[in-house]
């Protein structure tokens, strides 16, 4: 066992402190029983999670908070503001600690720390003690520092944790931005039902290939169960993210992943014997931009697009 701080974090500096050397150290990362989080801060890989992009967030995280800890003062905010509320990113820059300080100081960009600088502080709140821009202002700093898919993932999660569509426009409206126009755009179209940031990216390709925008988590019946679409359209078609953390999620007590992924093809055999077009797509599918090549035949089938010669 690993003697851990209040955060789960492994510092080096106490590991030597209570016996343990820098040989078992790197021998626990070799084997992977530790995760890097930083120079001289490590994780215990059982107490991650499995899923791989929230276990890189978790990682960060808990970087954040430690660092935090032991710096008086210091305001996170941006990505170490989201990672601390739980917001959740789609492909985030993590390398860097972002803080902010008032904005008589200059704003730079170090290798492990990002300074902004802020004309007000009236958005900072403090959790567990620690300095952090609200949630409203940390979606939108985010969503503006990235891509349309980017900031629809931001805001849906925003969204998903209580805060109000109206919040976040007066967070956007209290300041200019760089983006803001990119982040207005996402805000009309974001949706709280969306339940990770693959089921956003895969919204956002839709959105940007000019198809009809789905319904989302539409409850279906099917026999004695009830079961939740990813996406909907006009309860013709069906579109399903698969995603590891779907079945990790769904595991029965005793279940492989296998086993999961057996009733996941069972659940979609049933919506196709009641006439639903079923239409999958995964990581990789998003990654090479497929989705709405995928999608769009089924619509054109439904009659709900015209064709597309």
């Amino acid at each position: 066992m690993w003697t851990t701080d209040i955060n789960g974090v492994v510092e080096r500096a106490a590991a030597l402190e209570a016996g343990r050397t820098d040989a078992e150290i790197r021998q626990a990362v070799r084997c992977g029983e530790l995760v890097v989080a930083c120079r001289g801060m490590y994780i215990p890989r059982s107490s991650l999670p499995d899923e791989p992009w929230r276990l890189i967030q978790e990682v960060y995280r808990r970087r954040c908070l430690t660092i935090a800890a032991r710096t008086p003062g210091l305001i996170l905010s941006h990505q170490s503001a989201a990672a601390i509320q739980r917001i959740e990113m789609l492909k985030p820059d993590l390398t860097r600690l972002h803080e902010s300080v008032e904005s008589g100081a200059h704003g730079k960009r170090l290798a492990t720390r990002h300074i902004h600088t802020r004309t007000t502080f009236a958005e900072v709140t403090r959790i567990d003690g620690l300095l952090v821009t609200d949630l409203p202002t940390t979606a939108v700093d985010v969503a503006a520092g990235t891509d349309f898919a980017g900031a629809l993932a931001v805001l849906d999660s925003a969204l998903r944790l209580g805060v109000t569509r109206d919040e976040l426009r007066d967070a956007l409206d209290s300041r200019r931005r760089r983006g803001s126009d990119k982040v207005r755009a996402a805000l009309r179209l974001a949706d709280g039902r969306s339940a990770n940031p693959g089921e956003s990216w895969g919204r956002a390709q839709l959105i940007e290939a000019s198809l009809p925008v789905p319904d989302l988590q539409v409850e279906v019946r099917v026999a004695d169960r009830v079961y939740y679409s990813d996406y909907d359209w006009d309860g013709l078609v069906i579109g399903e993210f698969d995603g590891r953390a779907k079945y990790l999620a769904n595991l029965k007590p005793g279940e492989s992943i296998g086993d999961a992924v057996m009733r996941e093809k069972d659940r979609e055999n049933a919506l196709r014997d009641m006439g639903f077009d079923v239409v999958r797509w995964d990581w990789v599918a998003l990654e090479r931009h497929e989705v709405a090549a995928r999608v769009r035949p089924r619509l054109e089938a439904a009659r709900l697009v015209p064709r597309h010669f």
